[in-house]
């Protein structure tokens, strides 16, 4: 009998066929298997990187923190109450004048890093002459994190009919940003600061700018290009010998220079022209 070759081809290819069905589910479980096992990669991927993110983030915010200025003794000092000043350390650090009662005020953010009771000195120099200051402890000793918390403040204070606001660094950035958001705000302070625009120009608010001549910190390129941006009416106060960290007790700050007068010589000029300028100020 002959053989008929179709025939045995199609055998063939049925054999085949048949072998591949049989082998199918073998192929169609190891893809999957492989596709688990891709996706289970992605994953464990992403876990790690989110963690070594997490892990790189702490050390920088424990670094930060570590690294903040602390106050020193004569903050320290500052910071118990006399016959002239009663100071209060609760949600803010306030120093209220106890022959007079207030009706004007000036709120003030720290520069970065600074831990705000390093100005209490300042501060307290300022209410002697009568008036309420307020010093806002920051996120982090940072206020740009919280431009904002002033606001807590005012709401505080119903009895201060005028308020100013200032900072020291980028505390007086953070400050001038609330000062051209917020309509209670009728001063603004900035100690070794300017704004980063000319909102403050266009809204006419009184300003006085104070700095050290032998600042190591400031951008003095960026301080002198900012008067275009300030009220024609600013007082620019330049304190000869003053430094960067002088208008606070923290400290040698890094990259400041020394100065050639005392710190105390330059908290006196700082709160004498600060007390001035808010005398000025309309109720």
């Amino acid at each position: 009998m002959s053989r008929n070759i179709d025939d045995d081809d199609r055998n063939l290819d049925n054999t085949f066929s048949i072998t591949m069905e049989l082998q199918k589910p073998i192929f169609e479980d190891k893809i999957e298997e492989q596709t688990k096992e891709k996706k289970s990669n992605f994953k464990r991927n992403i876990l790690i990187g989110a963690v070594g993110i997490l892990l790189i983030s702490a050390i920088t915010l424990i670094s930060w923190v570590s690294s903040a200025y602390k106050p020193l003794d004569l903050a320290t000092s500052s910071l118990v109450s006399d016959n002239r000043v009663e100071v209060n350390i609760g949600e803010f650090i306030t120093f209220t004048p106890t022959k007079a009662k207030p009706t004007k005020g000036l709120i003030l953010y720290p520069g970065a890093k600074v831990d705000v009771k390093a100005y209490a000195p300042l501060a307290k120099e300022i209410a002697e002459s009568g008036y309420q200051v307020v010093l806002v402890e920051m996120p982090l000793n940072f206020a740009m994190i919280s431009p904002n918390k002033a606001e807590e403040v005012i709401e505080k204070y119903p009895n201060i009919q005028t308020w100013a606001i200032g900072g020291h660094s980028l505390g007086g950035v953070s400050a001038s940003k609330f000062a051209i958001e917020n309509t209670k705000i009728d001063g603004v302070v900035l100690l070794a600061s300017y704004p980063m625009g000319d909102e403050l120009k266009a809204l006419g608010k009184k300003t006085i700018s104070i700095w050290g001549s032998k600042d190591g910190v400031l951008n003095f390129t960026n301080l002198i290009e900012s008067k275009a941006k300030l009220p024609f009416d600013t007082t620019y106060v330049e304190i000869e010998g003053g430094n960067h960290a002088q208008f606070g007790d923290y400290g040698k700050q890094k990259g400041d220079h020394d100065a050639i007068i005392s710190q105390q010589n330059q908290l006196d000029i700082t709160s004498r022209n600060i007390v001035k300028f808010l005398k000025n100020l309309s109720n």
